[in-house]
């Protein structure tokens, strides 16, 4: 009997001994791929974007590809074309395909939101631009859209009072919008504020709605139709207000003294349109690349744990651009 006392106690010990080595074996395997990520920067990013038409949109995704590549990051990018279900699949595609981070581009706030949540739950950092979701995040990078909107407003106001009211001329106001969106909705809602309380002379006598180029112009097309004496637009987007300024000039009006044209996003064609002179007065610069490529930093931070100057929370600067300081911009 003492001898097989003994013999069991030393097939436990055996055993003890054995699942310790596991154990430290499998926690060296662990570290071992972690050191291994850290020291290759072998990051695996997935982006997916909301529409390739809407050009700012396009623009901040080449951006945000040129800096994965500058940073050695694995990134791939897709446009879910404003299709919410596609979008979920593409979350979905990208977790089975082993993504570390993946950047979204909600349009709503449950847009998407449990298949993020999901990603989440399973180890991966989920950044988001535009919009706050209802689900577990690592970071956000947004407009304050009330604050964005109003700032639209107060600049299409501050130009008025001293273009047309001053002259006894009456704003005519159209207003591009998109009320599919959440974040767009706030925009428009600043743009509504400013201009009630700073511009009590004028009126918004009509409003279209879009996000692209085509839809601006569609919109632009359809003011001067109703109202040909239109002498201000503004806009949630710099695409529409491209197409806006596209039917203006076709109809012969963009070199007129007596028209003001608002937007945001801050694209190379809005700012030189600014620097024209023209009917284009101004845009707010959101220096939208330049947030995009944040957004990769930000993800090979988040995968590596390394120390980050990123909030939660990470507002877009808002810098008007107009006649006076737009040759300084575009240096």
């Amino acid at each position: 009997r003492m001898k097989k006392r003994i013999v069991s106690c030393l097939l436990i010990a055996v055993m003890a001994i054995s699942m310790c080595a596991c154990s430290t074996e499998s926690k060296l395997v662990e570290n071992e791929k972690a050191e291994t990520k850290k020291d290759d920067d072998q990051v695996k990013v997935g982006i997916l974007l909301n529409q390739a038409s809407t050009q700012v949109i396009s623009d901040m995704g080449n951006a945000m590809l040129d800096k994965a590549d500058e940073l050695g990051i694995d990134a791939t990018l897709m446009y879910y074309e404003m299709d919410v279900q596609e979008m979920i699949t593409g979350i979905e595609n990208y977790m089975a395909s082993d993504v570390d981070a993946l950047i979204v581009h909600p349009m709503n706030a449950n847009d998407g939101a449990e298949a993020m949540q999901k990603a989440y739950d399973a180890g991966i950092q989920v950044l988001v631009f535009d919009t706050e979701p209802n689900c577990d995040y690592s970071n956000c990078f947004m407009a304050s859209n009330e604050e964005l909107g109003y700032k639209i407003g107060e600049q299409a106001a501050n130009w008025a009072k001293e273009n047309l009211v001053s002259k006894g001329m009456t704003p005519v106001i159209g207003l591009v919008n998109e009320p599919s969106s959440e974040f767009l909705t706030e925009r428009e809602t600043g743009i509504r504020n400013a201009l009630e309380e700073l511009l009590p002379e004028g009126e918004i006598v009509i409003t279209g709605a879009g996000t692209t180029a085509l839809a601006g112009q569609e919109a632009g097309e359809k003011f001067l139709q109703a109202y040909p004496d239109m002498n201000m637009v503004v806009s949630i987007n710099d695409d529409t207000m491209h197409g806006v300024y596209e039917a203006f000039a076709q109809a012969g009006l963009t070199t007129s003294e007596n028209i003001g044209l608002f937007s945001c996003d801050g694209t190379q064609k809005s700012k030189e349109y600014v620097a024209e002179g023209g009917i284009f007065k101004c845009v707010v610069d959101l220096e939208l690349n330049k947030v995009g490529e944040n957004m990769v930093e930000c993800a090979q931070k988040d995968v590596l744990g390394e120390d980050s100057d990123y909030e939660k929370i990470n507002y877009f600067p808002m810098n008007p651009v107009t006649i006076e300081n737009v040759e300084e911009v575009l240096k």
